[in-house]
């Protein structure tokens, strides 16, 4: 017998001695209160238990939620990165650029000249 690491020994010494201190005609009354004490540590244990396991379920159900909204978008981001992908790769294969190249700027902040003007006319005149 090892309750709370107390063995046979301890138990029957405690018994002595509470027969020393109460006397015999003390101990059942003391026994009766042993037993209210434990079974009120025993209700408090099994109602702290039952809040416990309560409290429990309710953040795996949260726990729940939150990974089942976290698949759906990332099952969303990934179907939205294939279509992209699937996109580019059809641009690339056409040859035709994604961007149209726009007029390059030339460093002084004036468009290069263009095709339709002569090249004797080059703005001035």
């Amino acid at each position: 017998m090892n309750f709370f690491g107390i063995g046979a020994f301890e138990v029957a010494l405690v018994a002595i001695i509470a027969v020393i201190v109460l006397g015999p005609e003390r101990i059942p009354g003391a026994a009766v209160q042993l037993a209210r004490a434990v079974r009120y540590m025993r209700g408090y244990a099994n109602d702290a238990t039952a809040d416990i396991r309560k409290e429990l379920q309710e953040l795996t159900k949260e726990y729940d939620e939150v990974r089942k909204e976290l698949t759906e978008f990332r099952q969303s981001v990934s179907k939205d990165v294939i279509s992209v992908t699937d996109e580019v790769s059809k641009a690339v294969q056409q040859g035709r650029p994604t961007i149209e190249p726009g007029p390059i700027i030339e460093p002084g902040g004036d468009p290069p000249p263009s095709a339709s003007r002569s090249p004797k006319d080059n703005g001035h005149r």
